[in-house]
Order: C-alpha cells, then sequence, then structure tokens
C-alpha cells in the first residue's frame, strides 16, 4: 500500500479515478489510502486537478468505499473513462484548518518518529493503515518496520511544523522489532 500523498508541485493526491458512474460524467475515486474519507473536503476545496488539468467540483458524495465526483467539465461516460487511473489532486493552500490535535495524512507522512522518553530516532512515519478502531502508524527505518497504533498513549505528541512525532513505545515491543 503506497500513501504517498505529497507532489513536488504543492499539489495533494486525494485520490485516484477508478471508473465512471452513470452517463453523466461522474467519477469513481478510491480515496482510502490516501487519507481522504470524507467527501465534503472535495466541495470545500472547489478545484482539483486530473491528469495536469483543472476541473472544479460540482458534488461530492460517498458511494461504499468510494468518492462520486461530479465536474462541471466533465459531462458524459466516455470522459470520464478517459480519466481512469488518473490521479486527483488538490492545492495543500486550499485544505481547510483542521482542529488542533487533528492532521491530514499529508501533513505527518515522511516524518521522523522519535521515542517520547528519551528522544531515540525509530524512523520515519512511511505509512498510514485505517482501522475501524484507529489508524496504525507503520514506522520504518531501512528494511525494519514497526506498526505503532496511533492512540494518544503511544503517540504522544505531532508537531509538523517542527517536523517530529514523539510516540511512546508500549513496553517490550521496541525488543520484537529488534529480532
Amino acid at each position: 500500500m503506497n500513501n504517498s500523498v505529497k507532489s513536488e508541485s504543492g499539489l495533494i493526491v486525494l485520490g485516484r479515478v477508478v471508473g465512471a458512474h452513470g452517463l453523466q460524467g461522474s467519477l469513481k475515486i478510491a480515496t482510502e489510502t490516501f487519507g481522504i474519507t470524507d467527501p465534503g473536503i472535495f466541495a470545500t476545496l472547489a478545484v482539483v486537478e486530473i491528469g495536469n488539468n483543472p476541473y472544479r467540483v460540482k458534488t461530492a458524495a460517498r458511494k461504499k468505499r468510494q468518492v462520486l465526483l461530479q465536474l462541471e467539465e466533465i459531462t458524459s461516460r466516455s470522459r470520464a473513462e478517459s480519466l481512469v487511473g488518473l490521479e486527483v489532486k488538490a492545492d495543500r493552500r486550499r485544505f481547510p484548518t483542521l482542529p488542533p490535535g487533528e492532521y491530514y495524512w499529508f501533513e505527518v507522512l515522511g516524518l521522523p518518529v522519535v521515542d517520547a522518553r528519551d528522544g531515540t530516532h525509530l524512523g520515519r512515519l512511511a505509512e498510514i493503515i485505517p482501522t475501524p478502531a484507529h489508524d496504525v502508524y507503520v514506522v520504518r527505518q531501512g528494511e525494519q518496520e514497526m506498526l505503532l497504533p496511533a492512540v494518544a498513549e503511544v503517540i504522544t505528541e505531532i508537531d509538523p511544523e517542527e517536523g517530529w512525532i514523539k510516540a511512546l513505545v508500549p513496553a517490550g515491543l521496541l525488543a520484537v522489532y529488534a529480532d
């Protein structure tokens, strides 16, 4: 699973076009591996980019595990089908501010993770796995990876501006991953 959501141009990957829906050109967007689960974010952003072309968002709704996206400029099924496989992106500056303590995946992926007790470097946040209970952070250092539940008892502090995540690794977990 790859949820690298940052782009060199300041664009953030929201998902990938996986199909067309209906005759009016609605797009099926797979968003789960990119951390965008609320279709309302598309309406808030108002403009998305697909294949280096900007499109104005008309409507966005959740359908099962995908987002159905209707764009002003896409009005036929054949035009929608021509976009299958392409990434849907948006300018990072257009994202609404989240409440304190909440972050978009693109703000935290890639950050170094350090032990909250002694500052030992544990690796970088390489991937986020969404689960019904809570997200799971995949922290990688070289070939080794550690899975940490993204709960307040383990992920004690996140500071994207300073560029780090502090984790209080449960007793014995480091020993398990050291082998």
